[in-house]
């Protein structure tokens, strides 16, 4: 019969603690390490949502040759004239990177009324969030009455619009009437968070003109001339 040799039961004993100490330094440090991997991960997954909803990762498509469309829009409509058309304002161009814009004043021959209509073309991001309620208000005016949805058919689309109703900060009655929408190249849409939209550009019209009154609204009757011809533009 052969005796156990002590000298190894007393090697084996000392070797065990050891590997039992050097698998828990590799376990922590591969716990410390899927945090870090987790937070790393989500940083880069929220830079690609940003850059999603800002439309900074766009198609390479000719995005200037679309906005460059905007330009055929009619010079008369009905009794609508076309007495002015003006470069987008160079800070706005700069804060809304419009592929392509116009902004133009048509006068009414019958009743004299004058609009000034924006059409925008443009990255997501910047063209969904900045609205008359917020722009106007800073510049000296004041919103008056709710935030309302208009809705205006023409043969094509059925084309729904937010309008809001302005006045100078020392007067109770408003005297401007603004109406918007957005759109992805089809009914323009009076949306709440049009920056979500599954698309990477947007258009906008902004249409502001005298209040008027029910039977007459300056805005309502100049978006019923001008939608039909903004519907054979617009992709």
């Amino acid at each position: 019969m052969k005796t156990k040799n002590p000298n190894i039961d007393a090697r084996a004993a000392s070797k065990g603690p050891i590997a039992d100490k050097g698998s828990g330094a590799a376990a922590g440090i591969a716990s410390r390490r899927i945090p870090v991997a987790i937070a790393v991960a989500l940083t880069l997954l929220s830079g690609v949502v940003h850059g999603y909803l800002d439309g900074r990762w766009s198609r390479p498509i000719d995005l200037r040759a679309q906005g460059d469309q905007l330009a055929e829009l009619p010079e008369r409509m009905g009794d609508w004239v076309l007495t002015e058309s003006t470069p987008l304002d160079e800070g706005a161009a700069k804060m809304l990177r419009c592929y392509g814009s116009q902004v133009r004043l048509y006068h009414n021959e019958k009743n004299n009324a004058m609009v000034t209509v924006a059409v925008l073309f443009g990255p997501r991001g910047p063209i969904a969030v900045h609205t008359p309620e917020v722009c106007y208000s800073s510049a000296g005016t004041k919103q008056v009455g709710q935030t309302r949805v208009e809705k205006i058919t023409t043969s094509q689309e059925e084309h729904r619009m937010w309008s809001a109703q302005f006045a100078q900060r020392a007067e109770a009655d408003a005297s401007l009437d603004v109406w918007y929408g957005w759109s992805d190249g089809g009914a323009f849409a009076a949306s709440k968070y049009p920056r979500v939209w599954m698309t990477e550009s947007l258009y906008k019209i902004q249409v502001a003109g005298p209040v008027g009154n029910e039977s007459q609204r300056p805005c309502r009757d100049f978006l019923e001339a001008f939608l039909p011809s903004v519907e054979r533009v617009i992709q």
